[in-house]
């Protein structure tokens, strides 16, 4: 009878604590509808794109600009919906004096103003829709006895440690915001020149490649928008100070992200040095090289300049607000090398890691008193 009693408990702790998780949602509707707009754009402009390379004679990399629709239409509405009349007036004056001095400009200051807030917008929905989904994972993955596919994906991501309590997880939650984070901004353009290296490495294989030069820029900015979509988001964590705490050095997620991407960057770099080495039919390789580089420091701050003073401070809000749902207390016990033992002394001798079922179920009702 004691059994079954302890066996109820056990799966009511179980039932109690999973649904926390999978409760927390950032989104608005309003980020759900922009999410679902930009993918049915984003799968229209592809079949586009298509259509102008197939059936138009179009070259692979002319017809490239028309993917950046979907960063276009979103940074579009972000400034009518928060009233940004002057800035879009601005922009129009500026598009137009740009168009009777210098036609193909225009495309410059789209991207530029207009793209790159759209990129801005989708680096928050990104952060809003993951931020807890990844730090789920990240809490129960040392503890799983047949992690996900999607655990695996984080343990490699973000560098994770097998031989430590993931469990006991932190933030900062008084973070003062007045100042662009300057270092953030730079991984961020590393990341995304690692991405870009990848990029190069297969056009430069690919005997069907020829640069045209007058079109290298507009070609770089489109791709670069969606480099910055995939880079910026993991920022959250650095700014966050996300951390593993353990009885020695905490583990930093961001960190963790950081280092992944260090191991993969110097072999890819040297890669890249031997192809343009071998394969360079002049200086149109180097140039469209040093084009691209410029364009990923150009855009990268631009929207990390957009962002940081747009979006960042209400998506941190959001996220603090909702920790205490997702960590309400420090309930999982931490093995002390030192006392040989775990801090919460439940009478099972030393186990650094343990389901979280074999904690004591905590009281959610006074939580606030």
């Amino acid at each position: 009878m004691k059994g079954g009693n302890v066996k109820a408990k056990v799966q009511g702790a179980m039932n109690l604590r999973l649904p926390i998780h999978s409760e927390i949602n950032l989104l608005s509707k309003r980020d759900v509808r922009t999410a679902i707009l930009f993918i049915v754009l984003f799968i229209a402009s592809a079949i586009i794109y298509w259509f102008m390379i197939s059936y138009q004679g179009i070259s692979v990399y002319r017809a490239l600009p028309v993917t950046a629709v979907p960063f276009f239409v979103v940074g579009a509405i972000y400034y009518v919906i928060r009233r940004r009349f002057y800035a879009m007036i601005f922009i129009i004056v500026v598009a137009i004096l740009s168009y009777l001095i210098m036609p193909d400009s225009v495309l410059y200051i789209i991207y530029l103003l207009v793209c790159a807030e759209g990129v801005a917008q989708m680096v928050d929905i990104i952060q809003r829709f993951s931020f807890y989904k990844i730090m789920a994972s990240i809490e129960r993955v040392n503890i799983k006895e047949n992690p996900s596919l999607i655990d695996r994906l984080v343990v490699f991501v973000f560098n994770i440690p097998v031989d430590i309590d993931t469990r006991n997880l932190m933030i900062d939650k008084n973070i003062i915001m007045d100042k662009l984070p300057w270092k953030d901004m730079i991984f961020s353009m590393l990341l995304a020149l690692l991405f870009c290296m990848f990029l190069w490495i297969y056009l430069f294989l690919n005997p069907s490649f020829s640069i045209n030069v007058t079109g290298v820029p507009i070609y770089t900015f489109t791709i670069v928008l969606y480099l910055a979509m995939i880079v910026m988001p993991c920022s959250i964590f650095s700014t966050l100070n996300a951390r593993i705490s353990t009885d020695y050095r905490d583990f930093k997620i961001y960190s963790g992200f950081l280092e992944t991407f260090k191991k993969m960057f110097l072999p890819v770099f040297a890669a890249m040095i031997f192809l343009i080495s071998a394969v360079s039919s002049g200086p149109d390789n180097l140039y469209y090289v040093a084009m691209s580089l410029g364009m990923i420091i150009i855009m990268i701050i631009f929207t990390s300049i957009m962002y940081y003073t747009s979006n960042e401070v209400e998506v941190v809000n959001d996220i603090v607000d909702k920790w205490d749902t997702f960590h309400p207390t420090s309930i999982y016990s931490q093995y002390s090398e030192n006392d040989k033992r775990a801090s919460l002394d439940d009478g099972v001798p030393g186990t650094p890691r343990r389901n979280p079922s074999d904690c004591f179920i905590p009281d959610f009702r006074n939580r606030d008193l």
